[in-house]
C-alpha cells in the first residue's frame, strides 16, 4: 500500500511540474507576442509620423517653390536689362536704325525725328527719350525703340490712319483726320487721295459721329473711291446753296461728287441705306446724274434728282 501511494505522489508531482512548465511557456509565449505587437504598432506609428513629415515638407515645397521662382524669375527681369546694359551696351556702338511700322512716313523721317548719331555709345541712348521724340510727329500715334547689343537700334512706330482731309471753310488751312475722327495736323500730301469734309467740328477737335460713319461707309463702294480726293463731305449746317421749298430747311449732310457736279442730300439718319442707292445711281444711271445739280436721298422709296434748286 505504501509503494503504490508512493507511485501515486510521483505521478502527481510530475504532472504538476509539467502543468506548471506548460503555463510557463504559455505566458512566454504571450509575453513575446504581446511584445511583438508593440514593436508592431511602434513601428507603424514612427512610419506614419515619417509619411506626414514628408507631407508637410512636399507641401511647403508645393508653396515655396512657385515663389521663389517669381521671385527669380521677377530678379532676373529687373536685372537682366542692367547687366546688359553694364556688360553688352557699353560696349557696344551704334551702326544702323532699323524702322518698324512706317508707312506714310519714311524710314528717315523716323530717324531724323529720333536724332541719334552713328558711333554713339549704346548705354548714352534712352530708349525713352527717342520714342517720345518720335512720336511727336503729327503722323505718329506711338513709338518705342530698342537698343540691341549688335550695335542696331530698333524703332517701332504705329501711324495714324488718315481717312479724310478737313476744312472749316473754303479759305482755311487743311488739316488730316484719322481712323478715330481725331484732327491732326500732318503732312497732308503723305495721306494720298482723301476725301474733303468741310465744316465745323466738335470742340475737341473731332467730327461728329455720323460723318465717321458716312466716310467708313464711302469705302465700301468703288463708285465712290474710285478718286476720293473730288467728294466733299459738308458738315450740316454749312452747305453753300439752298435746296428750296420742296425739301427740309436743314438737309443733315451733304456729299457733293465733284467739283462741279451734284450734291447728294444724306440727311441725318439712314446713312449706310442712302449711300447704297447713291452708289447704284452713280453705276447704273450716270448719264442722268450728269445734269442733276441736287440728289436727293431722304425719301424711303426713291432718289429725287433736280438740274436747278428752286427758287424761293
Amino acid at each position: 500500500m505504501s509503494i503504490m501511494n508512493s507511485n501515486h505522489k510521483r505521478r502527481t508531482s510530475r504532472a504538476a511540474a509539467g502543468a506548471a512548465d506548460a503555463d510557463a511557456r504559455g505566458k512566454r509565449a504571450r509575453d513575446h507576442l504581446a511584445r511583438k505587437r508593440r514593436q508592431e504598432r511602434q513601428r507603424l506609428e514612427r512610419e506614419r509620423g515619417r509619411a506626414e513629415s514628408s507631407g508637410s515638407r512636399a507641401r511647403v515645397r508645393g508653396v515655396l517653390v512657385p515663389v521663389l521662382f517669381a521671385a527669380a524669375f521677377a530678379l532676373g527681369v529687373v536685372a537682366a536689362p542692367l547687366l546688359s546694359e553694364i556688360f553688352l551696351l557699353r560696349q557696344a556702338r551704334l551702326e544702323r536704325v532699323a524702322v518698324q511700322g512706317a508707312v506714310a512716313l519714311t524710314p528717315r523721317d523716323i530717324v531724323m525725328d529720333a536724332s541719334v548719331e552713328a558711333g554713339r555709345r549704346l548705354d548714352t541712348i534712352d530708349p525713352t527719350q527717342i520714342g517720345e521724340a518720335v512720336a511727336a510727329d503729327p503722323w505718329i500715334q506711338s513709338a518705342r525703340a530698342l537698343r540691341l547689343p549688335s550695335g542696331t537700334l530698333v524703332i517701332s512706330v504705329v501711324e495714324r490712319q488718315a481717312v479724310a482731309r478737313w476744312q472749316d471753310s473754303e479759305s482755311s488751312n487743311t488739316e488730316l483726320i484719322d481712323q478715330r475722327g481725331q484732327r491732326f495736323a500732318g503732312a497732308t500730301e503723305r495721306g494720298g487721295p482723301l476725301p474733303l469734309v468741310r465744316g465745323q467740328i466738335e470742340a475737341d477737335g473731332s467730327l461728329p459721329t455720323p460723318a465717321v460713319e458716312i466716310l467708313g461707309e464711302l469705302k465700301r463702294y468703288a463708285s465712290l473711291t474710285k478718286d476720293p480726293s473730288v467728294l466733299t463731305l459738308h458738315l450740316p449746317d454749312h452747305q453753300a446753296a439752298p435746296l428750296g421749298p420742296e425739301a427740309e430747311s436743314d438737309s443733315g449732310y451733304v456729299l457733293q461728287i465733284g467739283e462741279d457736279g451734284p450734291r447728294a442730300v444724306l440727311g441725318r439718319q439712314f446713312f449706310a441705306r442712302r449711300l447704297a442707292r447713291l452708289a447704284a445711281l452713280l453705276e447704273s444711271e450716270e448719264s442722268k446724274l450728269q445734269e442733276a445739280r441736287w440728289i436727293d436721298l431722304r425719301y424711303a422709296d426713291r432718289a429725287v434728282l433736280r438740274t436747278e434748286p428752286a427758287s424761293g
